[in-house]
């Protein structure tokens, strides 16, 4: 069980993280100072090569010299998902989200984090919880990009939760007109 998770997250992960994106304009951040912009440009180099302890001290360091940043928050959870730590995936993508309320590929990966997790039957956290996370998160995904619509209909992730009647009617609800 744990490999498939570990399969499905390095799957969504290739497609929402651990890209350069520009600074991002909602978070009243316009331009990180230099120090910050060093620690997570490491940070993204170390991640790319695999070396993702030294990628997760990288990009903590740029939190620590620019907080209001959301691309180091963003990218360290991918990181930490790649690593199998949903955890701590869900806590930097939520800071993500806090930062910036826009954000979709966070809230896309919430949801799938949260799904996942549900699935892990190791995990210490109640499943109805995670799945209404789960939801919820798609929810805001899709309330900033109808996009997310669309993935979300062929997010393995989504499997399991496809036939609850939440996940229908979020989907029925968006359908595009």
């Amino acid at each position: 069980m744990r490999f498939i998770l570990i399969c499905c997250i390095a799957a969504m992960l290739i497609g929402c993280g651990l890209n350069t994106i520009p600074y991002s304009d909602n978070n009243g951040v316009i331009k990180p100072n230099a120090a910050a912009v060093s620690h997570y440009d490491w940070g993204l180099t170390y991640a790319k090569e695999g070396n993702l302890a030294q990628a997760i001290t990288e990009l903590k360091l740029a939190i620590q010299k620019e907080p209001g940043w959301i691309l180091p928050y963003f990218n360290l959870g991918a990181v930490y998902g790649n690593m199998g730590e949903l955890d701590e995936a869900i806590l930097a993508w939520e800071r993500t989200t806090q930062l910036d309320t826009d954000f979709v590929k966070a809230h896309f990966n919430l949801a799938v984090a949260y799904a996942l997790r549900a699935q892990d039957s190791d995990s210490d956290y109640p499943k109805h919880i995670d799945i209404e996370r789960s939801i919820a998160s798609l929810r805001e995904a899709i309330r900033v990009d109808k996009e997310a619509r669309s993935a979300a209909e062929i997010e393995p992730a989504f499997d399991e939760i496809r036939e609850l009647p939440k996940y229908k009617e979020l989907l029925e609800s968006t359908e595009p007109q």
